[in-house]
């Protein structure tokens, strides 16, 4: 069915080592430390461009640079919502995609904690909906995989195509720019 919105939530607890770097607590701040990752997920899952996001709210609490903001884009479907903080205290991630026929949410990364999926398939025309959770309790699978890969890669020379990093790159400056006229 339908995706009609999706909201994604990405913090750690790192404003004060960025209040103390002199070069990190500079420019846009949390918009291209965390909103690259949150930017490059949403062009994965749904395929979207990223010209349309703007940014609702940006906040300097305890940086000189954005340590809060947020932004996304309501112009066609899926609505997408992205909240980035600096000020979680502790790794946080979660996404909530709710759509015609359910809803699906994550709720952390296994490369901090455990991590736990919950889809619920939707009951029409109302009731409580059929649920299934997963946890995953394992240490960083990542890292060793993409580095492997990329491994593979040079050794194949396989080509490259910059494209969407020049795309993604541009929504970030466009977005990083917003966030700091929004929070002086």
């Amino acid at each position: 069915g339908r995706v009609y919105r999706c909201r994604l939530f990405y913090g750690n607890g790192t404003a004060r080592l960025v209040r103390e770097s002199t070069w990190r607590d500079d420019g846009s701040g949390v918009v291209h430390d965390l909103g690259s990752h949150l930017l490059d997920t949403i062009q994965f899952w749904f395929g979207r461009t990223l010209d349309d996001f703007s940014v609702y709210s940006s906040n300097r609490f305890e940086n000189k640079s954005p340590d809060h903001v947020v932004f996304g884009a309501e112009s066609v479907l899926p609505k997408i919502e992205c909240e980035l903080s600096l000020l979680s205290w502790r790794n946080s991630f979660r996404a909530d995609i709710v759509g015609e026929e359910g809803s699906i949410h994550v709720d952390s990364l296994c490369k901090w904690s455990e991590s736990t999926l919950t889809v619920r398939r939707r009951i029409l025309p109302s009731g409580v909906p059929r649920e299934t959770v997963e946890v995953v309790a394992k240490g960083d699978p990542t890292w060793k995989l993409e580095y492997e890969h990329f491994k593979v890669l040079c050794a194949r020379r396989s080509p490259t195509d910059l494209t969407n990093d020049r795309k993604l790159q541009q929504s970030l400056n466009r977005l990083g720019s917003e966030a700091i006229r929004m929070s002086i």
